[in-house]
């Protein structure tokens, strides 16, 4: 008797996830995974940053005429006369009060200028009476750290950016903004004199999130990546013992 031959059918996959899942998979994974480089990206901008601060803190200042073309802090010096115009930065808290910061352009001798920041100033309960700030007269020499403005998180129209009469109330430090009201050029940074109150709450604001913080974040979402891995191997697999049970 020929013994009868079994027909083997077909190979079950050894990995059956929910098509839902696999959406989710394939959402989520870039999302974590591109978390993660941008805050290694930071770590590096923030080790760079670190670096150029102490790098400035030691050097011996520069003219301002020699300023590079940089993003990172550089340590100058400016001569020159105060605009009797100046500035009041909105919105702007210190010691969980409102207030202004107060900016001045500083009148170079080649006819450009720098915005200095001549510090906190509070807000009166008032908001229409603006704080009464001065300005040396005469010639001055100012040294001090040069730092580029943060870019502002949303671009805002000139009627929203900026009050009107002077001292001028603005949103946002643009110095090419400023200038255009001004009428002159002005330089990409702003100066914060050395020893200055301004200048400690800068780098206090500058320092405040460490390369360290970026690195552990950074951590904290590859981590998030490798478990969503293995809930979605462990759900396809359980799915496929599911699959292999009710045949």
């Amino acid at each position: 008797m020929i013994a009868p031959v079994e027909v083997e059918g077909p190979r079950r996959r050894g990995f059956r996830p929910h098509l839902a899942q696999t959406f989710g998979f394939l959402a989520l994974l870039p999302a974590l995974l591109g978390l993660g480089v941008w805050q290694l990206h930071r770590a590096g901008q923030k080790a760079d940053l670190s670096a150029a601060l102490e790098e400035a803190r030691l050097a011996p200042p520069r003219p301002i005429a020699e300023l590079r073309p940089s993003g990172l802090p550089q340590r100058v010096r400016a001569a020159g006369q105060y605009d009797g115009r100046q500035l009041l930065l909105d919105n702007r808290i210190s010691n969980g009060r409102a207030g202004y910061e107060h900016l001045a352009p500083l009148i170079l001798k080649d006819a450009r200028a720098v915005l200095i920041d001549l510090g906190w100033l509070p807000a009166g309960n008032d908001r229409r009476v603006l704080p009464q700030a001065s300005v040396p007269a005469g010639q001055v020499q100012i040294t001090g750290l040069a730092i580029a403005p943060s870019p502002p998180p949303f671009r805002l129209s000139d009627q929203q950016a900026f009050g009107t009469g002077w001292p001028l109330v603005t949103e946002t430090a643009e110095p090419a903004r400023i200038a255009a009201r001004l009428g002159y050029p002005l330089l990409p940074v702003l100066l914060y004199p050395d020893g200055s109150a301004a200048a400690d709450a800068q780098l206090a604001a500058l320092t405040a999130f460490p390369p360290g913080r970026h690195l552990a974040y950074a951590a904290q979402w590859f981590g998030m990546a490798l478990v969503l891995v293995l809930v979605y191997l462990r759900h396809g697999l359980r799915a496929r013992r599911a699959a292999e049970g009710s045949a």
